[in-house]
């Protein structure tokens, strides 16, 4: 196949750079980059006059662009999109259902999801790990000075959410509900946490006087659309603020974020690091590495945990249901689903350095066995092989 490799705003390249390990014919459109959520008219223009005057068999891109598989379709070829986000509102647009689209769901629930809507070609495979990146470390005593640390998180607080921006201008009844909501699912994983929905009551509310209707929710139901956009990152905020300041209270943490850190307590604080550099050095040079999953994550493994296990870093992380499908918890990973047994985990692994380490090592293996980009690349081109238009 001949590539056009799409960038996404927000994701990496590891797509293009193993396609192109892999001897693959691939090109990067360099012009611009596209969100999914936010369509500029004037990109795609320039986008399908570039598709016009090129020559390729397939569009290959992160999460999934409504208007470029519009495109693909109206030029006979295939659009592939991996899915990391959950939920992706474009997958609700009508687009969705164009026969040239391949999309895969690194996300089983959301793959659930979507399954009755009776996509052409939807298929389940979780994320990978480019293990020529997150391996190419070179570690300096610089490096050992700077970021060694007993445990760390690299990260956003979702501070900037729109439940923050609304919340003052919701009546009393609908404010308590959401609150409830969070209050109930704050820093408790011993279940999977649905797609949260507000109230028929919140939605007539919000639609009426906050024009909710007219927000970019494609097909999607609008209870599930304000559901999503005000309750799941709002309680990673909290989520993540609460366990950073509770281990805090008993351990050093180290933080790399950008967000404001104003709630955090005794948090040692750092700016953000190059996702492609620095990122993989702290995660092997840091005894623990958190996991914080965002809670419309249903039941899928993040990007995060591949790429900390891909450098070799010992993981611990909330409980996630497919962890168990692919990974021996307390052997290759570790898991925590309250913060009683955070803490309770932490201080064991600060403790027992060669447990640590071991599983360290074993889920490296893993992954280099099970989940390296060439691996799961390789599946999603056989797949369309497979299953031609």
């Amino acid at each position: 196949m001949n590539f056009l490799y799409i960038n996404i705003k927000g994701s990496c390249y590891d797509i293009l750079w193993t396609l192109m390990e892999m001897g693959e014919q691939v090109q990067l459109y360099e012009a611009a980059e596209f969100d999914p959520n936010d369509p500029v008219p004037e990109e795609f223009e320039k986008l399908e006059s570039f598709l016009s005057n090129h020559s390729f068999n397939c569009v290959i891109s992160y999460l999934f662009v409504p208007e470029i598989s519009d495109m693909c379709q109206k030029h006979h070829f295939p659009y592939i999109g991996w899915v990391y986000d959950s939920p992706l509102v474009s997958l609700f647009h009508p687009a969705v259902k164009n026969p040239c689209n391949y999309l895969f769901i690194f996300d089983r629930a959301e793959y659930e999801h979507l399954k009755p809507l009776g996509l052409p070609h939807l298929y389940y495979l979780p994320m990978g790990v480019n293990l020529s990146r997150t391996g190419a470390l070179n570690i300096t005593s610089e490096d050992e000075n700077n970021f060694a640390c007993d445990i760390s998180f690299i990260g956003g607080l979702y501070n900037e959410n729109y439940y923050n921006h609304f919340i003052s201008q919701l009546p009393e009844e609908i404010s308590g509900e959401l609150k409830l909501y969070l209050l109930k699912h704050l820093c408790n994983w011993h279940n999977i946490k649905p797609w949260p929905k507000v109230s028929l009551n919140a939605t007539n509310f919000m639609v009426e006087n906050l024009h909710a209707d007219t927000w970019n929710h494609q097909d999607m139901d609008m209870d599930l659309f304000l559901g999503s956009l005000l309750l799941s990152r709002k309680l990673a905020e909290l989520d993540r603020i609460t366990i950073l300041n509770t281990l805090a209270s008993h351990f050093t943490v180290d933080l790399y974020t950008r967000s404001d850190c104003s709630f955090l307590q005794n948090v040692r604080l750092h700016q953000g690091v190059d996702y492609y550099t620095d990122m993989n050095k702290i995660f092997y040079l840091s005894r623990i590495n958190l996991n914080i999953t965002l809670p419309s994550i249903e039941t899928g493994i993040p990007q995060r945990i591949l790429d900390v296990m891909g450098s070799g870093g010992f993981v611990l992380t909330n409980y996630q249901q497919e962890l168990d499908d692919y990974f021996v918890l307390g052997k290759e990973i570790e898991v925590f689903r309250d913060l009683d047994e955070l803490i309770e985990k932490t201080a064991y692994y600060l403790s027992h350095e060669k447990e640590r380490l071991q599983i360290a090592m074993n889920g490296y293996q893993k992954v280099r066995d099970n989940f390296s980009y060439s691996r799961q690349i390789e599946h999603i081109l056989q797949t369309v092989k497979e299953n031609p238009l």
